[in-house]
This record gives C-alpha cells, sequence and structure tokens, in this order.
C-alpha cells in the first residue's frame, strides 16, 4: 500500500531563527494528522538544528544534493 509523502526544501535560504519556527510550526499544524508522512530538506548547514528541534516529532529528515555546475550571473 502507499503511503504519500509530503516534503519540502527551500534551498540556501533561511536562518537559525527560520528553521526552528518552521519546526516549532510544522509540530503544532501536525498534530493529529495521520496518513501522509511529512519531511523536510533544509541545506546542510541546518541539518542538526532541524533534526535536534524534530526530535520526538513525526516529521522526517531529507538532505538536499548540491550541483556540480557553479552558478554563474547571466549579463544580457
Amino acid at each position: 500500500m502507499r503511503h504519500p509523502l509530503v516534503m519540502g526544501n527551500w534551498k540556501l535560504n533561511g536562518s537559525r531563527h527560520m528553521v526552528n519556527e518552521l519546526v516549532a510550526n510544522l509540530r503544532t499544524e501536525l498534530a493529529g494528522v495521520s496518513g501522509c508522512a511529512v519531511a523536510i530538506a533544509p541545506p546542510e548547514m541546518y541539518l542538526d538544528l532541524a533534526k535536534r528541534a524534530a526530535e520526538g516529532s513525526h516529521i522526517h529528515l531529507g538532505a538536499q544534493n548540491v550541483d556540480v555546475n557553479l552558478s554563474r550571473r547571466i549579463h544580457r
């Protein structure tokens, strides 16, 4: 049987405050929700913080990969 998964990431945006606030809000909003797994994929620098903030909840963690290409600004 399939089990839906809702997962979000936020690229390299955010701050420590934002991570704590997001996870706290998710914990509140997801209380009592069933039938769907929820995961977040914060930037690597916030992964441990998100893990600690999500402890004891049903929020799963994922990690983002990094593109091997350098970003380039395109001038036209």
